[in-house]
């Protein structure tokens, strides 16, 4: 903690010799390049595709990631955990990562033939049986296999810059045929179609991009490192079922009480609030490697540095968030996605303050208290799941919106409360910018 007798002097010398600041900065800007390119190409997707297509899209999206969730077990997790702090070496973490991925592609695949069998609808966009939401289907599922894996990897090599900057490449030249189809340049082009496909062109990617930078060697594990990496994974596993339906149990409310026309609606609405969690999410994938490394870790008080700068940032995304939402539902999507707008100005305070929680579970997570992160997740879904029933049926989007508020902001007090009782912090030391700031961060861009 920066206290008051940590004069001026000491932080530079802090920021000088902590190396780990500078790497970890570039892969926040080549992360949230990525990030914003994908936001804009789902803005002209839900544009071009309208409130009950998106609707779908929307659909098939969270689907997809709920089946990602169960099936991965939280491995994904442990293989950055692992990774980063070398407690396995790195060949068989690439052996735990191929045998994770071919499970779950493999358990999707009999799990869409039963689904079929069962009910004649596709097991993620809930539509019947059709030769292009099949196709589709299996083109998203396989490339976010391919990209959740791959990515985790080359965080754990310590490469995000690498796999960011592969990713942002893709995005970019996928948007520019979104661009085309908006303009009504390009016609007959299937834009889900399209959509699915950039998602597996970008695994397919980021996996060549792995192999030839990094390598392919295989080596068997053995038993100490299984039990090792399984029960991290385990309490991971737990943890992110719980804060996934936390976070995503509207999504399936909405359409149960109301239609995929207002579920359109409130996913756009939701993308716009998700953009105040952008470099939030992104800074806190990237804390948990530098603050696992063995070689240069990064401390408490450069952590609470960029804590406190990142809440500073998302002050300013906030209200850039409502001045775009305000001219794309006005000048932009079609006029039905405009009831979508007291939804997000209703959400925003939950997303603020929860974007401090992103960054406290990753210093949690990299202590291995991960028990705070389960209790805290558990505290997040009981309280989304109470509010939602009480205030979608009735309410409907705007229901939601305030659910999430409520829920994220008591979610956010619990983590603060245990970040002060695990650390020589205080409130204050989370929330509060310092002259100081200032200074250690021109010194660390000196760099």
């Amino acid at each position: 903690m920066f206290n008051s007798r940590l004069g001026i002097f000491q932080i530079y010398v802090l920021f000088a010799q902590n190396l780990t600041l500078t790497p970890l900065i570039r892969a926040v800007i080549y992360r949230l390049s990525y990030q914003l390119l994908f936001f804009v190409v789902n803005l002209i997707l839900a544009a071009v595709a309208g409130p009950e297509l998106f609707g779908v899209i929307s659909l098939m999206i969270v689907n997809a990631a709920a089946f990602i969730m169960v099936t991965d077990l939280g491995t994904g997790a442990s293989i950055v955990w692992h990774g980063a702090g070398d407690a396995i070496k790195r060949e068989r973490i690439l052996y735990f990562t191929t045998g994770a991925g071919l499970l779950q592609l493999v358990l999707f695949a009999l799990a869409e033939f039963i689904f079929i069998k069962t009910s004649g609808k596709t097991l993620l966009t809930r539509e019947p049986v059709d030769p292009v939401y099949l196709t589709a289907e299996a083109l998203y599922f396989v490339g976010l296999i391919i990209i959740e894996k791959y990515t985790s990897l080359l965080y754990a090599y310590n490469k995000a810059v690498l796999a960011n900057k592969v990713m942002s490449m893709v995005t970019a030249s996928f948007l520019a045929f979104f661009l085309l189809i908006y303009l009504d340049i390009l016609k007959g082009i299937n834009a889900v179609m399209l959509y699915c496909l950039m998602m597996f062109v970008s695994g397919v990617v980021q996996a060549v991009t792995f192999h030839v930078a990094v390598g392919s060697g295989f080596t068997k594990p053995a038993s100490k490192e299984v039990k090792s990496f399984l029960s991290f994974s385990a309490i991971v596993f737990i943890t992110n079922i719980i804060q996934f339906f936390a976070y995503r149990l509207d999504f399936w409310l909405v359409d149960y009480f109301y239609n995929q026309r207002e579920l359109g609606i409130y996913a756009q609405a939701n993308r716009f609030a998700q953009l105040v969690w952008a470099i939030p999410t992104i800074v806190a994938s990237l804390l948990a490697p530098a603050l696992r490394n063995r070689s240069e870790p990064l401390p408490d008080n450069a952590f609470l540095v960029v804590t406190r700068s990142i809440n500073l940032v998302t002050i300013f995304s906030l209200v850039g968030v409502v001045v775009l939402g305000w001219f794309c539902y006005y000048w932009f999507f079609a006029p039905e996605y405009l009831q979508g707008m007291p939804a997000l100005l209703i959400m925003l305070p939950g997303y603020f303050f929860f974007a401090t929680t992103t960054l406290l579970a990753a210093w949690f997570s990299a202590r291995k208290f991960l028990t705070v992160n389960l209790i805290g997740s558990s505290i997040c879904f009981l309280m989304i799941l109470v509010a939602d029933l009480l205030l979608i049926p009735g309410y409907s989007i705007r229901g939601a919106a305030l659910a999430d508020t409520l829920a994220y902001s008591a979610t956010t007090l619990y983590f603060v409360w245990q970040f002060t009782r695990h650390s020589s912090s205080n409130v204050r030391d989370v929330f509060l910018w310092k002259p100081s700031d200032t200074f250690a961060f021109k010194t660390l861009f000196r760099q």
